[in-house]
């Protein structure tokens, strides 16, 4: 089986994830997708598009496949792998009280998940008009953005130009990692679609080798849909000029996470490691961390290794001291 580029679409009731949905299989209307869906009966996509169901996968009138996650995400990626000839990428649409971080898990941890979904984004969308009130009331908005890749505001037509800037700097200092768009259903940009993480490899080597099962079906969890509630968010950003080793951090990272995990949401790294020619992506999914390579340094780029820890309570000065030990 080739690898399926899988994407995962937030974003809080009403922001208009079905919408952007749609906008997608008009736009790239030759690529055959597999689309997950939170919760099929809600808002689904277009029904006209429905063309027959068969074992809870609908097949789609433009080629592309759909499923309901009612219950286990490893069954359908299960289902998905034997019909790998039948599509090109994967989307999931999670339901607008999700926690994309623990959809997210299974595509960032599991080796064989990772080889054959790689995770290339997640897209959160915004309601340009009400995300300030849903971020001073519900824990889920404030997850649902600091662990995206990619922020699209939508609904930019309902508000003024002067707001849509200040919005823009609120959101990216709640995730300074993301890139930050703006449209709306008639004017989406189309470059979203390239803004993507590269495929990559997992570094991990001796003790710290994950499961090396490249083989389907993968097992069954019931766990990792559970999610989080959030207050008080803030980001630190910690900049090195000196590599890391790589044991040490990986060592100290993980005992970080087993204490600390419940307080933070997203932690992302881009990193030089010692005798090390590739930069590496670090992050975390709960308490579990991946380490993977990236791609070569740039000739003639100075290898900086840059941290963002977003979260609650997080104990800055102590981190500070942490990732110190771990340099070369």
């Amino acid at each position: 089986m080739t690898t399926k580029p899988t994407t995962i679409i937030t974003g809080f009731l009403g922001a208009g994830k079905t919408t952007f949905l749609n906008h997608v299989l008009r736009k790239r209307s030759r690529t055959k997708f597999a689309i997950i869906e939170n919760e099929f009966g809600e808002q689904n996509i277009d029904s006209e598009l429905i063309v027959r169901t068969d074992n809870d996968i609908v097949a789609l009138s433009n080629g592309c496949l759909c499923c309901t996650l009612k219950d286990n995400l490893y069954d359908i990626l299960n289902a998905f792998y034997e019909r790998s000839n039948e599509y090109d990428e994967v989307l999931i649409e999670a339901t607008g009280i999700a926690n994309p971080a623990r959809l997210a898990e299974p595509f960032l941890v599991q080796s064989h998940i990772k080889k054959h979904f790689p995770l290339t984004r997640i897209i959160c969308l915004v309601d340009a008009e009400l995300i300030e009130e849903q971020l001073e009331n519900t824990e889920e908005a404030i997850g649902q953005i600091t662990f995206s890749d990619l922020l699209l505001i939508n609904k930019t037509d309902l508000v003024t130009k002067d707001y849509l800037k200040q919005l823009k700097v609120k959101l990216q200092g709640l995730n300074p990692l993301a890139e930050i768009v703006a449209g709306n259903q008639d004017d989406f940009p189309d470059f979203v679609w390239s803004m993507q993480h590269p495929v990559s490899s997992n570094l991990f080597a001796g003790p710290y080798q994950p499961d090396k099962a490249d083989d389907f079906p993968v097992s069954k969890s019931s766990t990792y849909l559970d999610h989080d509630h959030t207050e008080d968010v803030v980001s630190y950003t910690y900049v090195f000029d000196r590599p890391f080793k790589f044991l040490t951090l990986h060592h100290q990272m993980t005992v970080f996470l087993a204490f600390q995990a419940a307080d933070l949401y997203r932690m992302k790294g881009l990193l030089a490691f010692e005798n090390s020619n590739h930069q590496y992506i670090m992050q975390s999914v709960g308490k579990n961390l991946t380490i993977d390579e990236k791609g070569l340094w740039r000739t003639g780029r100075e290898r900086i290794s840059t941290i963002v820890f977003i979260g609650r309570d997080l104990p800055k000065d102590a981190l500070q001291k942490l990732l110190t030990r771990c340099l070369a």
